[in-house]
């Protein structure tokens, strides 16, 4: 029998699929993989020689290479990109919350997705910080925005409204519903400010 004149599978393919999986059932195994494609799980690995640390790699690729900078807009400041690398990277996975532990439970080594971090790298390095803070700062924005990711997936109500007057925690949950906008949004955007405000203090500290 004569061989298909195109691949029955293609890498882009089996991601789009994998992501799939992951935002249906939280999970990401190549045997469940390879039964939703309706293949055996060595055509995976055809694609995927590294298995399912490649396969993870190449899902951070596809939800960040065309949303995280990799340039610094003409007149940015550092503060400015920091900006917008966090609002980018957040959007990127927002939509795909399960995704969050896969990527954090492995080397980022997929070429765009470093070449967004190596942009940041090099603004802050620009911008004053030294070698012995500037990883930490980069960690500590990757921690926040990772977080902000999956707190915009949290139920409406967070924490349960004890409903008594005297407690702070209930007045603030009352107010808060009654302010305009999504709850986690507002919140992503108050912690970043926290973050660069926080950041410049320790940049100018190093001097």
């Amino acid at each position: 029998m004569a061989r298909p004149s195109t691949p029955l599978l293609s890498r882009e393919q089996i991601l789009r699929a994998a992501l799939d999986l992951l935002d249906t059932t939280g999970e990401l195994g190549l045997p469940k993989l390879a039964r939703r494609l309706d293949v055996g799980t060595s055509s995976l690995y055809h694609h995927f020689k590294g298995g399912r640390e490649e396969l993870v790699e190449g899902l951070r690729g596809l939800l960040t290479e065309d949303s995280m900078p990799t340039v610094v807009l003409a007149g940015e400041g550092w503060q400015d990109f920091t900006r917008r690398w966090a609002r980018r990277y957040r959007e990127a996975f927002v939509a795909h919350p399960a995704a969050v532990p896969l990527m954090t439970a492995q080397t980022v080594s997929h070429p765009s997705t470093l070449a967004s971090y190596e942009m940041l790298a090099q603004v802050l390095h620009d911008a004053g910080f030294d070698d012995e803070e500037l990883l930490h700062a980069v960690t500590v924005l990757d921690n926040f925005v990772l977080g902000s990711a999956l707190d915009a997936s949290a139920p409406v109500e967070v924490w349960a409204d004890s409903g008594r007057a005297d407690s702070p925690l209930s007045r603030a949950i009352r107010a808060t519903k009654a302010q305009p906008g999504d709850r986690s949004e507002r919140a992503f955007h108050l912690g970043l400010e926290s973050l660069l405000t926080g950041l410049e203090r320790l940049r100018d500290d190093q001097g």
